[in-house]
């Protein structure tokens, strides 16, 4: 049986979609602690992850064209698990709707698409600043990665170039550990030629199984596969003494709590993985390379070490924090009297928080939106690849 239908037969159709409603709140979180006046979404397509060419072609096309009415009414498009920046270009020709992408996503730094770096390179801001709180440096700290794909690679390639020592990688297919280090720039180049596989093949380490990842003894741990895969059954066995995630909601609330008593810094996640958010917002506003990775550094150092350091003042998990005050921001904005922004004074606010200059023909190709009355103005929505059958389903736009 395919892994994908593996994953299917292991958490069934309605569990994964049920999935998607925590993951919504966790977009629009984003956007409200690095406030910015967007909205989140999130979307997915029900089909095998691995299908290729035409066959793939035509599916994310009629997802294209059954989310149209919300792309033209300013829905912005980003890739998520499954997915990637030529993925959404598709989406948008299915639905004929002109993208405002200048297509930054797709610029290649060092042979890889951009987008795979900014969210591993945020993930690691997050960690160093961690390091730094809890009295420790990131140079020389042991690391452990779950996920090797677009996000993991970048999280372990700026890991190895901040002098961090990553000692474990999983994928699905398990795994591997080793005390003296993994030798990044080799796994990266043979993952160009087989993909997840090249972490278990890796000689020279011992092979777990792939649950093994949360509990290894190491400094920094890397939750970025499922949601909820750290919980208050398996939270006490965890080891590390920073986390920094890539994934949506990878702790559940209760393990949150507990991981916050035994003194151990979780950085929000929606703090964390934010990258990808701060590249899409400054692909928008015609920005280039240089400012995403500014972005990173300005943004998300900065307000780890604040939840970090509200989170001991109040006494409670740094996640539990971020949450109230991105609902504050957001129950102020719904309940404000001022008028709904157009999308040309959202942007605008976008770039005035980002510090960038956007081109103004950029504001010409947009279409008029039907912002929702909510004071939050667009929504910025992922589209991840689900596992199941042949056939399009929009799980929340």
């Amino acid at each position: 049986m395919p892994e994908w239908m593996k994953l299917i037969d292991e958490l069934g159709p309605e569990k994964i979609v049920s999935v998607y409603d925590p993951v919504v709140g966790a977009m629009t979180h984003k956007f409200a602690i690095l406030d910015i006046p967007l909205g989140g979404a999130k979307a997915g397509i029900w089909a095998d992850p691995g299908i290729r060419g035409a066959s793939r072609g035509a599916v994310l096309r009629a997802f294209g064209k059954a989310v149209k009415p919300l792309l033209e009414a300013g829905l912005i498009l980003g890739a998520d698990m499954g997915t990637d920046a030529e993925d959404v270009v598709t989406i948008y020709e299915g639905a004929g709707v002109l993208s405002t992408s200048t297509g930054l996503a797709r610029q290649k730094k060092d042979g890889e698409p951009l987008e795979d770096h900014a969210t591993g390179y945020g993930v690691v801001v997050a960690a160093e600043a961690a390091c730094e709180f809890s009295g420790m440096e990131l140079k020389g700290a042991t690391v452990a990665i779950e996920g090797f794909g677009k996000v993991g690679g970048g999280v372990a390639r700026y890991m190895a170039e901040e002098g961090a020592k990553v000692v474990a990688i999983s994928t699905i297919h398990g795994t591997t550990f080793s005390e003296d280090g993994l030798d990044i720039k080799r796994l990266l180049d043979a993952r160009r030629r087989s993909g997840d596989w090249a972490v278990e093949r890796y000689e020279d380490a011992q092979h777990m199984e792939r649950e093994a990842i949360y509990h290894l003894p190491v400094d920094v741990l890397v939750p970025g596969a499922r949601p909820y895969v750290i919980d208050k059954d398996n939270a006490t066995g965890v080891q590390a003494k920073v986390i920094s995630s890539t994934a949506n909601i990878p702790i559940s609330d209760e393990a949150e709590e507990i991981l916050f008593q035994r003194g151990i810094h979780s950085v929000p996640d929606f703090i964390s993985n934010a990258g990808g958010v701060l590249l899409g917002i400054v692909d928008v506003l015609g920005g280039t390379a240089d400012d995403v990775f500014r972005a990173l550094r300005e943004f998300i150092g900065p307000l780890t070490c604040d939840m970090l350091a509200g989170a001991h003042k109040e006494g409670m998990s740094p996640r539990r924090l971020a949450v109230r005050k991105t609902r504050e921001k957001v129950l102020e904005a719904r309940g404000g009297t001022e008028p709904v922004l157009t999308l040309e004074d959202l942007l605008n606010l976008a770039r005035q928080r980002l510090g960038l200059l956007a081109r103004p023909e950029l504001f010409q190709v947009c279409l008029q939106p039907q912002t929702p009355p909510s004071g939050l103005g667009l929504a910025c929505s992922t589209i991840a690849v689900l596992s199941g059958k042949d056939r399009v389903r929009i799980c929340s736009p």
